[in-house]
């Protein structure tokens, strides 16, 4: 298997669709026993599916062009940044056997591992900037001396869990970003309805820690 510099992600686009899918399908089928989080689990399948679909259709000779390079290429981008993290969080799980991290063709765990980072315990600032196409913008940051910076150079913290909910909704979405900021799409039917939104700090295993307080928009 050729791999890229963090040594666990092949290169080539075929045998990282590949090797992102038998880790996707061991982790479906064990996830009770693994005790996984099915809001990871669900949106790593919507990744996958997404940088699956892409890639077909480029490999498309009759198909390919510009525009299905840079779809692939962003749907590629989408999936290795989940994924960076989220095989943190399977190394790092005790439920799962030495002998399926080695068969998903993860990194080997060490003995002498350090210890795991804990559950955040601080709240980050949640801003939020509503465009004119249907689109909100979230962004993070840490309070300094009293007052937010959006530079984020904490080993705790390696990304954060948005949730969301919109006027009507009885559940809460939820999605992780990896990046200090996250843009929700919505669609027509959705102008003029209020979304309600928290956001929460994960470590590199996507446990969260405490939420922000509640920020409410109209959806433009």
């Amino acid at each position: 298997m050729t791999t890229n510099s963090k040594g666990y992600m092949p290169r080539q686009d075929g045998a990282f669709i590949a090797w992102a899918k038998t880790i996707y399908r061991d982790c479906a089928e064990n996830a009770p026993a693994w005790q996984l989080d099915p809001i990871f689990l669900n949106q790593f399948g919507m990744l996958l599916a997404d940088a699956e679909t892409k890639y077909n259709t480029n490999s498309d000779e009759e198909l390919r062009n510009r525009a299905t390079v840079k779809a692939k290429n962003g749907a590629f981008a989408a999936l290795k940044q989940f994924l960076a993290m989220y095989i943190n969080t399977l190394e790092g799980n005790p439920n799962i056997p030495d002998e399926m991290i080695e068969s998903m063709g993860l990194r080997p765990r060490h003995p002498h591992a350090h210890e795991p980072i804990p559950v955040p315990t601080e709240t980050p600032v949640l801003t939020a900037i509503v465009g004119q196409h249907h689109d909100v913008t979230l962004y993070v940051s840490t309070l300094q001396h009293g007052r937010p910076t959006q530079f984020l150079k904490d080993g705790k913290f390696a990304g954060f869990l948005l949730k969301y909910k919109i006027d009507g909704d009885t559940q809460w979405e939820s999605v992780i970003s990896t990046q200090l900021h996250y843009t929700l799409i919505f669609t027509d039917e959705d102008e003029g309805k209020h979304i309600l939104l928290q956001a929460a700090w994960v470590n590199p295993r996507m446990q969260n820690g405490p939420w922000s307080e509640e920020v409410r928009e109209l959806i433009n």
